[in-house]
């Protein structure tokens, strides 16, 4: 059930990557939180999925569909949630793809495609955000980050922990402007290790025909868990950077 305390209560939040994961655990979340959460994917049939779950929360939920990848589906979600809810209080940045294993044999348009989703959606989101939340006393922008935006892990694509490195300094610079500018939002980078998601099982996917994950990982939930916390901290703490991982991670 919807929490009735908490200060985010019948607030709004946008969630990216929604239909799955740690988009959809972290959207279940902030239900629980009693926050209206608007569910952006491409995918309707998993985005209403997410939905039901929310709705068991007792919150509401809009699921919205559009290729993010394409800046005037971006900006649009921000136009319909506005028209539909009034400007969101909380943008959780979750969509993202793998892009390809080789930065010299995979086809230009797929890297193509996981630069504007993975790096040029985000920030776009977050200046759509930064404009629709002027004024507002809690606000906050959440990016999902990974480990190896911080460090190289072994077998880990190069163009795909290079995005996750941009989203590291985009959410740097966008903290220090809006610190210049005196505003109360909050901006944090959550960056998760491995995780069962079904990101691993879809193509390009390291885990594939069924075989185990080389150690235990850890669930959406607890990364849902951290963005939770985040938004709970008083308001004038801000949590920049997280970085976790299951304790059985080797590295």
């Amino acid at each position: 059930m919807k929490s009735k305390t908490s200060r985010w209560a019948g607030k709004v939040a946008l969630v990216t990557g929604a239909s799955s994961g740690i988009g959809a655990a972290t959207a279940v979340a902030l239900g629980a939180l009693g926050m209206r959460v608007v569910l952006a994917g491409r995918h309707r049939a998993r985005l209403t999925a997410t939905a039901r779950r929310v709705h068991a929360t007792g919150a509401d939920a809009l699921v919205l569909t559009g290729d993010l990848a394409r800046a005037d589906a971006c900006r649009r979600l921000f136009q319909t949630t506005k028209r539909r809810w009034g400007a969101i209080d909380v943008l959780v940045n979750c969509a993202g793809i793998r892009g390809g294993n080789s930065l010299l044999a995979t086809p230009w348009h797929e890297l193509d495609t996981a630069l504007r989703l993975n790096v040029a959606a985000p920030l776009l989101a977050m200046r759509e955000a930064v404009a629709h939340m002027r004024g507002k006393r809690d606000a906050a922008i959440l990016t999902l980050g990974s480990m190896v935006g911080h460090r190289v892990l072994p077998g880990v694509p190069a163009l795909y922990a290079a995005t996750k490195h941009a989203l590291r300094i985009l959410s740097d610079g966008l903290r220090t402007e809006l610190a210049a500018r005196r505003s109360p939002i909050k901006v944090a980078l959550i960056s998760p290790g491995l995780t069962d998601t079904p990101w691993h099982t879809n193509r390009g996917g390291i885990r594939r025909g069924g075989k185990p994950f080389p150690y235990a990982p850890l669930r959406p939930e607890d990364v849902a868990r951290v963005a939770v916390q985040i938004l709970e901290t008083p308001r004038h703490v801000q949590i920049r950077d997280v970085l976790l991982n299951s304790s059985a991670q080797p590295h």
